[in-house]
């Protein structure tokens, strides 16, 4: 049987059993099973995408006589994640580094510790640019984004824009009051040899790229977008770690129309066309 620190794992185990059983991040898990394996105890397995360590044949590894951990994350951990959740649950979403700012986290502390509460469904994150969103649910998410989305587009349309680029739509949040206490939340507005941070660039260019679409121009300094009528709402939002999600891009007017339709219906029947069509 595997054992670490005193608790008996079983005959196989993966990296992830491993974080939640004690609560450490990935990189801790790897090298006490990495140990483990260089002691001759484990060996490395494959199943499909899933790498497991197992006991090799023949060994056996007797429990240690220290106390088993309690299973889930040790108690600092778990004293950290309800102070991230009660700032979550307060202000709706945060960002990574406003927590780190906040409680003196590390990165990987707190990186570690929103992985821990998104596993457990406590929080949700959704990915603006380079930047991560953590949000208390949903539909607190895609609230957010379409604020962020809607005050975009109210400063483009009320400076005359017809093209817009990320760093022209950061200089309109810097004049508007409302816009930047908004966005200040999230990235850095502040302006260095007159350039807005690469965070701050990509955060901009992201949601321009979800109201109007692919840029009309785009090379290695900037993008340009025209102004027209704001598509819907279309973000990724993950529940769980790993848990995959595809986004459809669709005509505005096209997704006006299947607002309130039978989708499947409608799928069902543009197969059936065109199978009539080919039919020999």
């Amino acid at each position: 049987m595997i054992v670490v620190d005193g608790v008996v794992l079983g005959r196989c185990v993966t990296v992830r059993e491993l974080m939640q059983r004690f609560g450490i991040s990935k990189t801790t898990a790897r090298k006490r099973l990495r140990r483990l394996e260089r002691r001759g105890l484990v060996e490395k397995r494959r199943v499909g995408r899933v790498v497991l360590y197992c006991v090799r044949e023949g060994v056996q590894v007797a429990a240690s006589p220290q106390p088993s951990r309690p299973l889930g994350p040790v108690a600092g951990t778990r004293r950290r994640m309800e102070g991230v959740v009660e700032v979550v649950v307060r202000e709706g979403c945060v960002t990574t580094s406003t927590l780190i700012r906040r409680y003196g986290f590390s990165h990987t502390q707190a990186f570690h510790v929103l992985r821990l509460l998104q596993w457990e469904g406590r929080v949700v994150e959704t990915v603006v640019g380079n930047t991560a969103l953590w949000c208390r649910d949903r539909a607190t998410a895609e609230a957010f984004v379409e604020r962020l989305r809607e005050a975009v587009h109210r400063l483009a349309v009320s400076n005359g824009f017809r093209y817009v680029s990320p760093s022209k739509i950061l200089r309109a949040v810097q004049r508007d009051r409302d816009a930047y206490a908004l966005f200040s939340q999230v990235v850095p507005l502040s302006r260095i040899d007159d350039s807005f941070s690469p965070a701050a660039l990509a955060f901009a260019n992201s949601l321009l790229r979800m109201l109007y679409g692919e840029p009309v121009l785009r090379n290695q300094r900037k993008a340009v977008y025209i102004v027209a009528q704001p598509r819907e709402l279309d973000i990724a939002i993950r529940d769980r770690v790993d848990k995959k999600t595809i986004t459809v891009d669709i005509p505005h007017g096209l997704a006006t129309a299947l607002r309130d339709a039978d989708v499947n219906e409608v799928v069902i029947q543009a197969i059936e066309q065109l199978l009539a069509r080919y039919k020999p």
